[in-house]
């Protein structure tokens, strides 16, 4: 098939994180089909109201990736630039070229609402996968009425976890399918067992909010400070300085090691150093680094805050409540305690079967092959 993916959310020179999971589930799509990329943005920094799109173009095996720009205009008019601009770039460069099998969106917002345009407009149907909480979406009753449109109209919606299912059937009553984020499993290798006696714990991820919980880790090292621990704490934002000084406040600086942002081609190595890695999100509808982390051989610790509890099994890891760094403290002495009973090859297995690319492929072609025979 002739996929056409559409996002605003996807790693580039200045945000090589942004929508790695998009990037991922592209790169496993593209062992069986062909996959065009759109993915488009605003340019803040440029005010150029009556300028049109610009675009990169890049071809990699299978994938043709194109980086839209648009420039910024008048306030809420650039919204309608950005939407019009990548219609008019798809229509032009795009559908003119290559006969479309199906367009796969990824959020509701504002791909999802431009591919179901394109859909109506083109009669090629359209899906959108959803990665983040309805709610989210609605800072205006214009945001709100654009998902809801795409969410109602298009011709199939996935969801990455049941958790996320279950939020989008608060707004939206029709069928949802469920399949997961995928990860190249390949590119982990299983972390070898240490035989120093320090328990290496490490946590990953954006560090410009409070969602991924490093204030709770932190707080449940200092409950365990009597204990032989270091925590490698991965990643970068605005807030990396607040969560040191609260180690340092703590007396427990000593046991965390900042790294700063971890480069995709070191990410191996920083899960290679651990024996077990945390997640204490306060929410999350899937946890991509659950999942690489169990490619890696690792047991987990994650909260229960949407999709981790969908992934982590009882010879996998633990599930805590959230927001408990009592609770969290326990687990981390436990599984200290009780390493031996997890088995990293099982956990890596585990991770390929139910994660990897060959799975998702075969998950996400049925559903384009039943979207199809349904028609629009």
């Amino acid at each position: 098939m002739n996929i056409l993916v559409l996002t605003h959310s996807y790693p580039d020179v200045k945000n090589k994180w942004r929508g790695v999971f998009v990037q991922e589930q592209v790169k496993a799509l593209s062992k069986l089909h062909d996959v065009i990329i759109v993915y488009f943005k605003v340019d803040y920094t440029h005010f150029a109201p009556l300028s049109d799109y610009s675009f990169l173009k890049k071809q990699s095996g299978r994938i043709t990736e194109y980086e839209v720009t648009i420039n910024k205009s008048f306030p809420v008019i650039t919204q309608a630039k950005y939407l019009s601009n990548t219609y008019r770039f798809i229509e032009k460069e795009i559908l003119t070229q290559v006969k479309i099998d199906i367009i796969h969106s990824h959020f509701s917002y504002p791909a999802g609402f431009l591919g179901t345009i394109i859909q109506k407009r083109k009669r090629i149907p359209s899906i959108i996968t959803e990665h983040t909480w309805i709610k989210k979406y609605f800072r205006s009753w214009i945001h709100k009425k654009c998902v809801l449109y795409a969410l109602k109209n298009s011709s199939g919606v996935v969801s990455v976890s049941n958790a996320l299912k279950d939020d989008i059937s608060l707004f939206c009553s029709r069928n949802v399918s469920v399949i997961p984020n995928v990860i190249e499993v390949d590119k982990f290798y299983l972390s070898e067992k240490h035989d120093h006696e320090t328990l290496n714990i490490g946590i990953l991820g954006g560090m410009g909010n409070y969602r991924k919980g490093l204030d709770i880790l932190i707080k449940s090292v200092f409950l365990l400070k009597d204990m032989d621990l270091m925590v490698h704490i991965g990643g970068d934002g605005i807030l990396l300085e607040k969560f040191k000084t609260l180690s340092k406040e703590l007396g427990i600086f000593e046991k965390c090691k900042f790294y700063g942002e971890i480069l995709t081609e070191d990410i191996s190595g920083f899960y290679s150093r651990l024996d077990v890695f945390v997640l204490a999100s306060r929410d999350e509808t899937f946890g991509v680094v659950v999942v690489e982390a169990m490619a890696s051989g690792l047991p987990v610790i994650a909260t229960d805050c949407g999709g981790p509890k969908e992934i982590i099994t009882r010879d996998t890891g633990l599930l805590v409540e959230k927001e408990n760094p009592e609770e969290l403290a326990r687990a981390i002495k436990y599984i200290s305690e009780n390493l031996h009973l997890y088995n990293r090859d099982s956990i890596r297995k585990y991770a390929e079967e139910k994660f990897g690319q060959k799975s998702f492929v075969e998950c996400i072609t049925r559903f384009y092959q039943d979207v199809l025979r349904e028609g629009i």
